[in-house]
């Protein structure tokens, strides 16, 4: 009996050490694995999917992104800007990048609403084996950046080569210069009336913000700025308020030659000495004149009526004073017709930037250029 009491404590005792030790094994493999979980890049991508979110929404870069501001002309970060343009209010994912095959930097796309806007690359650190055979590893942010998303835009200014343009109230310098020489076509058949300094064009780096563009003439008076689209002009003349008389005067020019191309002129040939008074003698459009008075297509005109007042909605803008015997200004009117043979009413509209040019104490055009926003204008 003593034998077997001894017995079963000695197995008691080894059992109780077994269960021991398998607690122990099972608790270390059970921290083991999770820890192996922990470890996978996956993991780090959740954390670092959170903290971008909260970073953003604080208006922080978020880790791995380079801070890049866009130019002397704007203080503001452009890779922020761009980052809460793309994803700012935006449910973001991840996905593993389809081309990342190394194990130890995988890379992962960022997406806002499905859509690709970044890509992060990370890093393993601190390499270790745990349970014998598990592989575990912490994970660095190595680099972040953005996809698929244009950094700012960019905008070209051209201007004289002797003026002072200035960008949000900084000096645009010669770095930006493209050594490209830029042809005004307001000037194109004004050259011998006019001396045209030479336009040089400008390329800004890329900017978040449509940028305040001003310019000062060699004699530091303001130029006249424009902007279609993301092209800035500068004239060469000074931006003024336009005379009365003046605006009188272009005014009738304007209607003038409006009245002419639609066979509306008393007098012969289409009232054509009536327009010729507004043109210097054998430039362009007193050769333009001619041809059209003296041609076929003027004769093809749709027979209709005008108002008493023909013309409607009148503006005048955009004056500009190159020198005391030259300037230009932007015309926009209304002309509406009714034609004769069909009932139909119809509207000739006028959006042009006219040049004039004194000859022998004349105001006379030498040079107009329609709107492109009006692409239905026929002056």
């Amino acid at each position: 009996m003593k034998s077997l009491f001894y017995f079963l404590c000695i197995l008691g005792g080894y059992t109780l050490i077994l269960l021991i030790l398998a607690a122990i094994f099972l608790g270390y493999a059970d921290r083991s694995l999770k820890k192996f979980e922990r470890s996978q890049s996956t993991y780090a991508m959740d954390k670092y999917v959170e903290k971008f979110e909260k970073d953003l929404s604080a208006g922080t870069l978020p880790e791995g992104f380079a801070s890049e501001h866009a130019s002397a002309f704007e203080s503001s970060d452009i890779t922020l800007a761009n980052l809460q343009a793309a994803a700012g209010g935006k449910t973001i994912t991840y996905e593993k990048d389809a081309a990342s095959y190394n194990t130890e930097e995988p890379i992962y796309d960022l997406l806002a609403n499905g859509q690709e806007f970044g890509k992060v690359t990370l890093s393993a650190t601190n390499s270790r084996v745990v349970f014998a055979i598990l592989t575990i590893m912490d994970w660095d942010v190595k680099k972040a950046e953005l996809t698929n998303v244009e950094s700012g835009t960019v905008y070209t200014i051209s201007a004289p080569a002797d003026y002072k343009v200035m960008v949000n109230g900084v000096e645009v310098g010669s770095e930006y210069l493209t050594g490209k020489s830029v042809s005004l076509p307001l000037f194109a058949n004004a050259k011998e009336y006019l001396s045209v300094p030479e336009i040089v064009e400008y390329k800004l780096p890329p900017l978040n913000n449509e940028p305040v563009v001003t310019a000062l003439n060699e004699n530091g008076e303001e130029a006249f700025v424009s902007r279609e689209g993301n092209a800035v002009s500068v004239s060469f003349g000074r931006a003024t308020e336009m005379p009365e008389d003046l605006k009188e005067t272009a005014l009738e020019i304007a209607k003038t030659w409006s009245l002419f191309m639609t066979a509306d002129l008393r007098g012969s040939k289409y009232g054509l000495d009536t327009v010729r008074q507004y043109l210097i003698p054998d430039s362009f459009y007193d050769g333009l004149a001619k041809d059209w008075a003296g041609g076929i297509d003027i004769t093809f005109t749709s027979a209709h009526t005008l108002k008493s007042n023909p013309f409607e909605n009148v503006e005048v803008s955009d004056y500009v004073r190159y020198t005391d015997d030259c300037f230009s200004c932007h015309i926009s009117f209304d002309k509406p017709m009714h034609l004769t043979r069909t009932g139909e009413d119809i509207v000739d509209s006028t959006h042009s930037t006219y040049l004039f040019v004194k000859n022998n104490g004349q105001w006379c055009l030498v040079d107009m250029v329609a709107d492109t926003d009006n692409a239905d204008d026929g002056n």
